[in-house]
């Protein structure tokens, strides 16, 4: 196991080469192999991976932080690999020994693309499942060398599973035409009667084989840390090349726009707001490790405290550098700023329907429910 200081140091040690292939990545809508690279040598698949096979099993305060800095240096590198890890990590929890050995055997670094919508069906066979499926947003899948994907059977019961294949025996789509999060190439996979052996199968309601009471945790809470950190990273990232493009930029006869009384009072408010994000954020996902560790797990009020609080995060983040963002003008949406692909990302991260505003509604059954007398 990494310590998080030792991490985000390595994260710092390569900002040049990460933040150097930020713009490739938007060109080419997926991530540049030199890219892949360093995210390979930082272990960047591992950092969500239980300890005993060799990750960092990082808890969810944690990932926020790694995710905050591996974003503010490439979005690319934060987006899909937060998705990587989160995949690798249940990969890791779940599947029998000799799944574990073809997936992480031999220090394997493994890049899993993953879906976690049950989209694709499957049919039983000897020795194992045959597995049918067409499956949107599989973030990072042309650089994956494998995919998590969860499937229902194809009968009138049908059981579910999560399944480890081979990117040799997936079909990738060409439709990522995206306004925001244009690296992360999260193209639709095709799956058709793909053969997947028993030891590469998990239940996904079985109980973890390994690794702490993370893995227990439903999908929304088990990805809220890394996600909330991705939006942190970008709108920081944003709140810094703001600050910095405001001392060399005038516009007309205004002066430069770092002399302007309103810009200061609204890069100072931005500021601050995003800080209160983030320390909510690590507040709640403190407790929620503490919470986690000594119950087991988290109770189903608990996972939606996490959830509503990574919905209102994001929003509160997301909005704040938009009312930064607006004081750039005309040179900030040019595909060359940084600026647009700041603030379109972190908008773009604000669609991902873990961070939705239906998190609100349900965390408000909650508060209602405990005043309810008739509950």
């Amino acid at each position: 196991m990494r310590d998080i200081e030792v991490l985000l140091a390595e994260i710092s040690s390569r900002h040049g080469e990460l933040d150097g292939s930020a713009e490739e990545a938007e060109l080419l809508n997926t991530a540049p192999p030199a890219l892949v690279d360093v995210m390979r040598e930082l272990r960047v698949p591992l950092v969500k991976v239980p300890s005993e096979i060799g990750g960092d099993e990082l808890p969810m305060a944690s990932q926020l932080r790694y995710f905050e800095a591996l974003s503010y240096s490439n979005p690319t590198a934060g987006w899909t690999g937060f998705n990587h890890a989160g995949a690798a990590g249940i990969c890791g929890a779940k599947l029998n020994d000799a799944g574990i050995d073809a997936v992480f055997g031999s220090g394997a670094v493994p890049f899993l693309g993953a879906v976690a919508a049950p989209s694709g069906t499957f049919t039983v066979v000897d020795g194992g499942i045959e597995l049918s499926g067409h499956y949107r947003y599989a973030s990072g899948a042309a650089h994956a060398e494998w995919f998590f994907l969860a499937a229902v059977e194809n009968t009138e019961r049908p059981a579910a599973r999560l399944a480890a294949v081979s990117a040799n025996d997936v079909s990738l789509s060409d439709n990522w035409d995206v306004m925001a999060l244009k690296g992360t190439g999260s193209v639709d996979v095709t799956l058709d009667k793909v053969f997947v052996p028993d030891h590469l199968l998990a239940d996904p309601f079985d109980r973890p084989l390994r690794g702490g009471p993370m893995y227990t945790l439903g999908y929304q809470a088990y990805v809220a840390a890394e996600n909330l950190g991705f939006s942190l990273g970008v709108c920081q990232r944003l709140i810094d090349e703001t600050a910095r493009y405001a001392t060399t930029k005038s516009r007309g006869n205004d002066g430069r726009l770092a002399d302007r009384g309103a810009f200061q009072y609204e890069l100072g408010k931005t500021q601050l707001e995003v800080e209160a994000a983030k320390a909510f954020g690590l507040r709640e996902l403190t407790a929620a490790d503490d919470q986690c560790a000594r119950n087991n797990g988290l109770s189903s009020s608990e996972e939606q405290k996490v959830v509503a609080m990574l919905a209102f995060c994001t929003e509160s983040s997301v909005n704040a550098v938009s009312r930064l963002y607006h004081f750039a003008g005309a040179a900030a949406i040019f595909n060359s700023s940084v600026l647009q692909r700041c603030f379109r990302d972190a908008h773009g991260s604000a669609m991902h329907h873990v961070a939705s505003n239906v998190a609100y509604d349900t965390y408000g059954q909650e508060l209602l429910a405990r005043q309810d007398p008739a509950e």
